[in-house]
């Protein structure tokens, strides 16, 4: 059965996907950069892991005062997969966005995807409207839920197991799927 999140999807693109989707990931383990900022996370230190992962994208570092970094370090901390109603405060912060907070929680908590526009418009082609809006966290919310239907839907042999976030296997996928 098609979870809801999958509502209206073209099942003939979406199961092509899956059948594609360990040739479209073949090798990203070897990703040795994000592999770093990914196995080297700490719990207990989220603004280190926040500043990994801006390094990686190759943003701006931010120079926050005491009390907007534990605003940043409690909504990332407090969010609970999939919802990401918490994040929205953080959407205030001059430079942030969707696609920079979906970074530090894919790395933080491991579970939530990164927002990517290739993404997205591939979930556009499989009849799944799911806009890239980078100053809109509820876009972001639309995207999460998406890639969570298909980590519900796929088949055993279509979400290879490479020993890195599913949710990320799922977005490098659908950013090379054609």
């Amino acid at each position: 059965m098609i979870p809801v999140e999958l509502y209206g999807v073209n099942a003939e693109r979406c199961e092509r996907l899956y059948d594609e989707l360990p040739s479209l990931v073949r090798g990203m383990e070897d990703d040795d950069a994000y592999g770093e900022v990914l196995y080297s996370a700490k719990e207990n230190n989220i603004l280190e892991t926040v500043e990994r992962a801006d390094a990686w994208a190759n943003e701006q570092p931010f120079a926050w005062p005491d009390d907007v970094a534990m605003e940043v370090e409690m909504a990332l901390r407090s969010a609970r997969y999939p919802d990401v109603g918490l994040f929205e405060q953080l959407m205030t912060l001059d430079g942030v966005d969707a696609e920079r907070v979906s970074r530090w929680a894919h790395f933080v908590g491991r579970v939530y995807p990164i927002y990517s526009a290739e993404a997205c418009a591939a979930l556009e082609a499989m009849n799944l409207p799911t806009p890239f809006i980078p100053d809109d966290i509820a876009s972001y919310g639309v995207y999460v839920s998406r890639i969570e239907g298909l980590k519900k839907h796929a088949p055993a042999a279509g979400l290879p197991e490479i020993g890195l976030p599913r949710a990320r296997v799922l977005q490098l996928g659908l950013e090379r799927f054609e």
